[in-house]
């Protein structure tokens, strides 16, 4: 089973070399589907790996869920017809993704204390919360290149949909933080009983965004000091809540 989780993973990351290869040459329709092909084949592999694991948590299983997040995201941005957008997601989809797949952390037991609801809402929720960050983060890179490279100033339809972004992974990251302390009551009696610099990670990352919120509601900031802010943003939740679930490098395994 567990060959069968990597092995999804793997497929899905190696249709997105051919993804790539249409994208450049201006092959939408092939691009399409090559892409949903691999983002349905690493959604595969997250259901396979939830249920072999049911109902414990698997350990270290974020930076898969991120990418999957970050998969669907992308596609979203297409069915919308954002096709910029698209494109910045969906180069941050096939990043994460290969990064994941070269530097994989989910290779400890999970433990009894993990056999809790809660343990599976806080994995999910703040994953998707900082999916939903880092996609943000490479939409305001995006147009701070675009706008530097062509003069023009940042669109507000692009700002509007950053802020939603961050607003959206601001709600689910609070709401996993919470489910999180519930678990941590629930398996061992005080608020946090986990020896992991996530935690401390995703509560600065947190502080991060109430401020970035803050620049939003107090005004008078230009929209590139915004682009500015949540690109830093994407770094400190890479730093501090993605490497964290990562080990160290892999490629000689899959070489073989």
């Amino acid at each position: 089973m567990k060959g069968l989780i990597h092995n999804l993973f793997l497929l899905g990351c190696v249709l997105y070399m051919p993804t790539i290869v249409a994208a450049l040459a201006g092959w939408k329709t092939v691009r399409n589907v090559f892409y949903l092909t691999a983002a349905a084949l690493v959604f595969l592999s997250a259901v396979v790996r939830i249920y072999y694991n049911w109902p414990l948590l698997c350990l270290f299983q974020e930076p898969y869920l991120i990418s999957l997040f970050v998969a669907i995201i992308t596609l979203y941005l297409y069915a919308r017809k954002d096709e910029r957008s698209g494109v910045a997601v969906g180069i941050l989809s096939v990043a994460i993704s290969i990064f994941t797949l070269l530097f994989p952390g989910d290779i400890y037991t999970s433990f009894v204390k993990t056999n809790s609801l809660f343990a599976h809402l806080f994995s999910v929720l703040s994953s998707l919360a900082r999916a939903a960050y880092m996609c943000s983060a490479a939409l305001s890179l995006w147009m701070l290149i675009a706008g530097t490279f062509s003069g023009n100033e940042i669109k507000g339809s692009g700002q509007v949909l950053i802020k939603n972004m961050i607003i959206a992974g601001f709600a689910l990251h609070s709401v996993g933080m919470f489910f999180g302390a519930l678990w941590s009551y629930a398996g061992w009696g005080i608020p946090v009983q986990w020896e992991s610099h996530l935690f401390l990670g995703m509560a600065g990352v947190w502080f991060f965004y109430s401020f970035y919120l803050h620049l939003h509601l107090a005004g008078r900031v230009k929209r590139e000091s915004l682009s500015l802010a949540a690109s830093s943003g994407g770094i400190l939740v890479f730093i501090f809540t993605f490497l964290p679930d990562t080990g160290k490098l892999r490629l000689p395994e899959l070489m073989r």
